[in-house]
Parts: structure tokens; C-alpha cells; sequence
């Protein structure tokens, strides 16, 4: 089967990781002078972009590369913890099964993310690159598939957030947006993504939907019927 290569987001995409990404932002607040995060408003700053939520909860954009930093650091002490969200390892296998190549690119690091795909069994991935940042994400897109010379118009990005469909149209690759993650499916929808899945056996049935019609546009092309 002719498959798409999938460039899949880590945090919110694959990894249940929200919560424990609130927990550790609560307990390193005070070192940075802001405000803990109840879950109401955390719930509310999942409504919005990234900018407008540090907006609204007064947290200096100057602030963030070191609080990732820091958070990040934290992470590695409770990524035993972390879990693939449900019918995640499934998805994988099954895609991996189909012949897709898969690759992650993600702002976490790679010791964090290396631990939990061992956790998990989880070595679906060509290859796990980092970005460069969370708010310029196109540029490590782009850097990505000139770097492992991939085909744009057979590149498709999974992300969990509005600012992955941003990243993906300025990189000029399609983008699949999935709801289980940071930003809800009515967010994500109002961006206008190429595709929008629940549940993570959708990404499955769409590549395979899609493989099909690669499949027949081709032997059109080669008049085969």
C-alpha cells in the first residue's frame, strides 16, 4: 500500500501529557513570579492559541524558552507516568503494518521521548527530531524535509494543537488534526485542517482511504482502468 509519510507531534498527539504538563507548570510558577493555573483556567487557555492565552494570564513571552527549559527538565522525573492515550500503540502498529514511514518532531527532548517509547514499545519512528522553538514550528517543518530530502506533496503532519495546522500550511504540507489532545475539535475545525479525527483508528481508516485513491489515480494516469 502507497502510504503518506506521517510526521507525528509528540505531547498531545501520541503522549497523554496535558495534565502532568499543568502539574509541572503549576510547581515551577513561583520561581517565575506568575500565578498557578486552576483547572478552570487552564481549561479556558485551551480555548484559544498559545499567545493569547499568555496574554490573558499575564505570563511574559520573554519568559517561556527558559520555563520550557526548566519544565522540561522536570519532565524526565515523571515520564514513567506518562502514557500513550488510548488506541495510540494500536494506531501505530497498524499503520507501521500498512507500510507508512512515521517520524516524530517534537519540543521535548530526546532523552524523554526515547524513554517512553521504550516504556511503551512504541519503535514505529524512522527517525525523532526537535524543534527549535513553540511558536516558529513551520521553520523546523521545513527544515525536516529538506534534511531527510522527503516529497512535500506526500508529507502529512499530525499535531494536537491550531498552531500545527499553521506550521503545516506555511510548510506546504497537509495536516490531519486530532481532537483528544490540547485544542478541542470546534478550535481546530475553525482553522481549517485538512482532515479532523476523534479517535486515533480514524487516522488509520483515512490512510488507508487515501493510499486507495492514490492507488487509482495512478493506474488512471497509466491507463490500467
Amino acid at each position: 500500500m502507497s502510504c503518506p509519510f506521517l510526521l507525528f507531534d509528540f505531547d498531545g498527539t501520541l503522549a497523554d501529557s496535558i495534565n502532568m504538563g499543568l502539574r509541572i507548570a503549576n510547581n515551577l510558577a513561583p520561581e517565575f513570579g506568575i500565578e498557578p493555573l486552576s483547572e478552570e483556567q487552564f481549561a479556558q487557555a485551551r480555548t484559544m492559541s498559545i499567545p493569547k492565552a499568555l496574554k490573558l494570564y499575564k505570563i511574559p513571552l520573554y519568559k517561556v524558552p527558559k520555563a520550557i527549559s526548566l519544565a522540561l527538565a522536570e519532565y524526565r522525573h515523571v515520564i514513567h507516568e506518562l502514557e500513550p492515550f488510548a488506541g495510540i500503540p494500536e494506531m501505530l502498529k497498524e499503520l507501521k503494518d500498512l507500510g507508512c514511514h512515521m517520524a516524530l518532531l517534537t519540543s521535548n527532548t530526546g532523552e524523554n521521548v526515547n524513554h517512553f517509547l521504550d516504556n511503551h514499545e512504541l519503535h514505529y519512528f524512522d527517525w525523532i527530531e526537535g524543534t527549535s522553538g513553540i511558536l516558529k514550528k513551520h521553520g523546523s517543518i521545513r527544515r525536516q524535509i529538506k534534511k531527510h530530502k522527503l516529497d512535500k506533496k506526500n508529507v502529512i503532519y499530525v499535531g494536537d494543537e491550531i498552531r500545527d495546522i499553521a506550521a503545516a500550511k506555511k510548510s506546504g504540507i497537509r495536516v490531519i488534526s486530532v481532537s483528544w489532545g490540547f485544542h478541542g475539535a470546534e478550535l481546530l475545525s475553525s482553522k481549517d485542517p485538512d482532515y479532523l479525527v476523534k479517535k486515533p483508528q480514524e487516522i488509520v481508516e483515512l490512510i488507508k482511504s487515501l493510499a486507495i485513491a492514490r492507488k487509482a489515480k495512478f493506474r488512471k494516469k497509466k491507463g490500467l482502468g
